[in-house]
Formats: structure tokens, C-alpha cells, sequence
């Protein structure tokens, strides 16, 4: 049996280390672009589609940009059915957490992320919170890292803090830029699609500074032509 066909050894597959990490997740064609017509549903597939969710199962807290949840037609986290059973009910939630990273602060109380049975989160720097959050504060917990700009380093140590161990970003670019120039990333789940989308899509990360980070391959799947890779970050060793 293929296992992409069985849930239970698809989890086993990407379990997280016990102590936690930060995961990116996200899905490109051959030629390195992440969205077509502006979005990245169109170069993805079924089987993404599923091993998404199965990501997000897995997974304590999603943390994503608030510009690409509003292009993504984010809602609040939750549990697709089929993948309930494999949240520890001893650890977890029913449903993963929605962070949303916004070093502005303005969001709509109104938005569609909010109000789902798990309480989002939006991680914000103080200057932005002094300002713009107080209406959030009704909809959302605030999480205020960082004075002129979010310190995400912070922000993960309060998501950890909260017992959100299992974290999970699904970009965009300039967040996963920023998470990479603080060498904050441990593992990357990357879908290849199998298209040529040409045209001017951007790159998983964008604005990253620094040196290369090695990876290791841990994990490689394959499906109606799309490959699935799982990569983790080698600590400790040369770039």
C-alpha cells in the first residue's frame, strides 16, 4: 500500500521531534513559482491539497502573514474531519491555532479568521498595537513582540510559552524572508508541482540575508508526477 494512501503512516511520516519545531510548508511549480494569477491554489493539486491539511492536523498553531491569509481567503484554524483523530487530545486542541503576523496591526475585527473555535492570534509590534489593536482585542488574542518592528523570534518563544510547540508557517515569502535571515526555520515541507508557470512568480523566500542554511533530506514522496520532499535544517555543521 502506497503511503500516501494510509493517514496514520502519512503522520508517522511527518511527525514533529518531540520537543517541537517551526515548519514551512509550501508548494511551487518546476520553475520555482508560487502562484499563478496571484494565488497558490492553481499550482497545486489533490494530493497537496490533502497532505495540506495533514500539515495543519499535525500541527499546534499555523502562523502565516496577514497579507497572504487575506489573498489566500484565509478563515480561523480548523480540523478537517478526516484528520481529527490525529490530534492529541491530551496536548492539542480540536482545532490548530491561527497566528496571523501583521507588523501594521490593522485587521478587520469583521475578517473571516476570526471567530472559529479556536481563538486566533495576532502577533504584532508594540508600535503597531499602541495604535490600531484595540478592537482586535475583542476578536483575537494580541501578542505584542518587538517595538518599532515584530521580533519573531518573541513571538515563537509566546506561542511556546503557550504550549504551541508544533509550529507551522505557510508563508508568504516575506515572512518566510524574515523567519530565514533569524535562522528560526527547522524544517521545510515543499511541494513541487509539475507545471511550467513562467510569468513573474516570486520565490518561496523572499529577502532572506546571510549565509546558505544546509538542509537534510528527510522524508520523499511522490504522486501524479508531484513530488513531496521534507527537509530538516542541519545545526551545528558548515553552510
Amino acid at each position: 500500500m502506497s503511503p500516501l494512501s494510509d493517514i496514520d503512516r502519512l503522520a508517522e511520516h511527518y511527525a514533529y521531534p518531540d520537543a517541537g519545531a517551526v515548519r514551512a510548508n509550501m508548494v511551487s511549480s518546476v520553475d520555482g513559482a508560487i502562484s499563478l494569477d496571484g494565488r497558490s491554489q492553481p499550482i497545486s493539486g489533490t494530493t497537496d491539497w490533502f497532505l495540506f491539511g495533514l500539515q495543519r492536523a499535525l500541527a499546534d498553531v499555523i502562523v502565516v502573514g496577514a497579507g497572504t491569509a487575506r489573498s489566500e481567503g484565509y478563515g480561523p484554524g480548523r480540523a478537517r474531519p478526516e484528520f481529527a483523530h490525529l490530534r492529541d487530545a491530551a496536548s492539542q486542541a480540536g482545532a490548530p491555532t491561527l497566528a496571523l503576523v501583521t507588523a501594521s496591526g490593522q485587521l478587520d475585527p469583521a475578517a473571516p479568521f476570526f471567530g472559529g473555535p479556536v481563538r486566533t492570534v495576532v502577533i504584532t509590534s508594540g508600535a503597531a498595537a499602541d495604535e490600531h489593536t484595540g478592537p482586535l482585542r475583542e476578536v483575537a488574542d494580541v501578542v505584542v513582540a518587538g517595538g518599532a518592528s515584530v521580533d519573531l523570534g518573541s513571538a515563537l518563544g509566546v506561542l511556546r510559552q503557550r504550549g504551541l510547540r508544533r509550529i507551522l508557517t505557510e508563508g508568504g515569502p516575506s515572512l518566510l524572508g524574515a523567519l530565514t535571515t533569524s535562522d528560526l526555520i527547522d524544517e521545510v515541507v515543499a511541494t513541487t508541482s509539475p507545471l511550467l508557470v513562467g510569468g513573474e512568480g516570486g520565490r518561496m523566500v523572499a529577502g532572506a540575508t546571510g549565509a546558505a542554511r544546509r538542509l537534510e533530506l528527510v522524508g520523499l514522496l511522490e504522486d501524479d508526477d508531484s513530488l513531496f520532499t521534507h527537509y530538516r535544517r542541519t545545526r551545528g555543521e558548515p553552510s
